[in-house]
């Protein structure tokens, strides 16, 4: 008996190992395939078998009962058999199908996979592209030329608009690029919060409006790519431009709902059409202000000066104005229903056609306003100063 070497053993071991590993996938697929149609032969082949056998059976039989009908019986048979043979082939065509299907489900599987891979891909670059541009606008906008600054706000707009969810962190930034550059001074803030009671009774002369320095046009772009954000702000979130000197802003239009504009220099602006829905303006200054067709609904205007804005045709239905400063507005066809006057200054104001329906005018100095064709529905007027005015009757209050 010859002894092979351990090593000739391991060796063939791997050789066999490796024989096995040759064979594939495919290899598989055809020996499974070579076993099926070897399977749909025999069993096509039987029912043929049979058929042939049993009308050789008929047709060399003598016995005498069969002679007279085996033609008709060869026929019957043969009819069976197509039955059976149609019904196999049904069978087969039945199973391909699935089979058929399965391979294309398989198949849009793996498309899908492949897409969902690819968008996941594309995603990721895009995310990386944005991050790349973001970082580069937000360096850009510290440069000291103006042009460099500009191309920095309108890049952070076009990444808000590509980007849903980057947009709020967008208008964060340029909110405190704002709020930043161009903040109320000290002494503005000072000269906003003269006594109510100095207002009121006309104590101290007003200062002339100086001419006003014209807005840098890298804080009124800033402003103008705020106001005409497309996606809507996150819940809880509001724009935050407390205490900023944007005066003679032009924000027409802009959407500035539940804003945060305390404190802020509006004055003679530009606010036309604006949505300032439940925004935050106490203490404002928006004296000279456009405000025509403007919406204020639930609006913070306490202690704000609103002397000679427009405000014509404007919504201001609930709307807090305690303590405002509205001498010499035009309120005409403004709607004021619900809304807070307690200790307002109207004085001379035009209220030509306006909506005070249940509104709180207490302590409200409306001397000397036109009320006529007012609405005056459930407004309490307790304590109101309605000395000179024009009532709604066009009777002159004494």
């Amino acid at each position: 008996m010859i002894a092979f070497p351990v090593r000739d053993w391991e060796r063939g071991i791997v050789y066999l190992g490796n024989r096995i590993n040759i064979m594939s996938n495919d290899d598989l697929n055809d020996i499974k395939r070579n076993w099926l149609i070897a399977a749909v032969v025999v069993i096509v082949a039987i029912p043929i078998l049979v058929v042939i056998y049993s009308i050789a059976i008929i047709l060399t039989t003598e016995r005498i009962e069969l002679v007279k009908e085996k033609y008709e019986y060869v026929v019957e048979i043969l009819k069976t058999a197509g039955l059976f043979i149609g019904g196999i082939a049904v069978f087969i065509n039945i199973f391909f199908a699935a089979k058929r299907a399965y391979a294309m489900e398989e198949s849009a599987k793996a498309a899908n996979e492949s897409a969902i891979a690819a968008n996941k891909n594309a995603e990721i670059a895009q995310d990386k592209q944005i991050t790349e541009r973001f970082a580069k606008a937000i360096e850009q906008l510290a440069s000291e030329k103006i042009e460099v600054r500009l191309g920095a706000i309108y890049t952070l707009e076009r990444i808000a608009k590509d980007s849903e969810k980057d947009q709020w962190t967008i208008m964060e930034v340029l909110t405190a690029f704002v709020r930043e550059n161009a903040p109320v001074k000290k002494e503005e803030k000072s000269q906003d919060k003269k006594p109510l009671i100095d207002e009121l009774l006309n104590t101290q002369k007003e200062k002339e409006i100086e001419e006003l320095p014209k807005l840098r046009l890298d804080i009124q772009e800033s402003l103008t790519v705020i106001g005409r954000r497309e996606h809507p702000d996150p819940e809880n979130k509001r724009l935050d431009l407390s205490n900023v000197n944007i005066s003679n802003a032009n924000l027409r239009g802009a959407k500035l709902k539940g804003a945060n504009l305390e404190g802020a220099n509006l004055l003679e602006a530009n606010l036309e059409k604006a949505n300032l829905e439940e925004a935050n303006l106490e203490g404002a200054s928006l004296e000279g202000a456009n405000l025509r067709e403007t919406k204020l609904l639930w609006a913070k205007l306490r202690r704000a000066n609103l002397k000679r804005a427009i405000l014509i045709e404007a919504e201001l239905q609930m709307t807090n104005l305690e303590g405002a400063n509205l001498e010499e507005a035009e309120l005409q066809m403004t709607n004021l229903e619900g809304a807070n006057l307690i200790g307002a200054n109207l004085k001379d104001a035009k209220l030509f056609w306006i909506k005070l329906g249940r509104a709180n005018l207490t302590r409200a100095n409306l001397r000397g306003v036109n009320l006529i064709k007012a609405d005056l529905t459930a407004a309490n007027i307790t304590e109101a100063n309605l000395k000179g005015a024009m009532m709604p009757d066009g009777s002159i209050h004494d």
